[in-house]
């Protein structure tokens, strides 16, 4: 064997070797990549999943006041007629409260017909046909209310002042904030600080670091306050009402959040 192909043969051997080196690095650097995955199924991933809730309080600075009003009477022009009185006059006293058009809003309109019931006299071989028994009698209209009370300090005259112009019932208050949203959110992120803080020591107390949030719920809940009344009909202590609606106490609603973290750890 000459020289040349002793160099030759050299040059090979000496690429062969560096070709399988660098193969067998690769295979160690990829090995050592996937030690972390050991004890896991193909594609999953180790996860601790934690829970944390937030409340938050604020003054009610809203009053929604709901009422109706109601008229009945032998023709549809004439229970219109009457029930249009009424509105403008509540319309008007709304106004003079300070109550702005944007607030006062109708939430339900309905016009039906009114029947009397005869009771049905069979002979042992006839009886009259059912439609027989009904006779119209007239008509009613209903047109509930719902007024927003901005200024929530005088909600209680508003309510005494709305018994004295023919209203058929005031049933309910609703205590509010105009803006409940930001509220919520500012719970909901209370939720979020608790469930970090529980999930930084739940991976202490594991020996594992936390990586990437894997998936996030939030469930939402607030206490709005109703304040439920006596109905008041007319002719049955309407008038009463106006001298004895007192200044309604607010108090605070309580706005919650509960959210679920999942964390990828390692």
């Amino acid at each position: 064997m000459d020289t040349n192909d002793k160099k030759l043969i050299t040059k090979f051997v000496v690429i062969f070797l560096g070709t399988a080196t660098i193969f067998v690095a690769v295979q160690v650097l990829f090995n050592l990549r996937e030690f972390k995955f050991i004890g896991r199924t193909p594609g999953s991933i180790s996860t601790i999943t934690v829970t944390g809730t937030g409340e938050v309080s604020a003054k009610p600075d809203v009053a929604e006041v709901s009422f109706a009003i109601s008229k009945d009477g032998k023709t549809v022009s004439e229970v219109q007629s009457q029930a249009s009185d009424i509105e403008k006059k509540v319309i008007a006293f709304l106004k003079e409260k300070g109550i702005a058009d944007k607030d006062v809003k109708t939430v339900n309109y309905s016009l039906s017909p009114r029947y009397e019931y005869k009771t049905t006299v069979c002979s042992p071989t006839y009886c009259p046909p059912t439609s027989d028994n009904r006779t119209l009698i007239g008509y009613e209209v209903r047109q509930d209310m719902l007024v927003k009370v901005r200024a929530i300090d005088t909600a209680g005259e508003i309510i005494g002042g709305l018994g004295t112009l023919g209203v058929t019932d005031v049933s309910g208050i609703n205590l509010t904030l105009d803006d409940p949203d930001k509220t919520q959110r500012d719970a909901r992120a209370e939720a979020i600080s608790d469930a970090k803080q529980k999930a930084e020591e739940l991976a202490n107390d594991l020996g594992v670091n936390l990586r990437t949030i894997v998936s996030f719920s939030d469930r939402n809940g607030g206490t709005p306050t109703p304040i439920y009344m006596e109905k008041l009909s007319s002719g049955m202590g309407m008038d009463t009402a106006v001298s004895s609606t007192p200044t309604l106490p607010t108090g605070e609603n309580t706005y919650s959040s509960s959210v679920s973290i999942t964390y990828e750890i390692e």
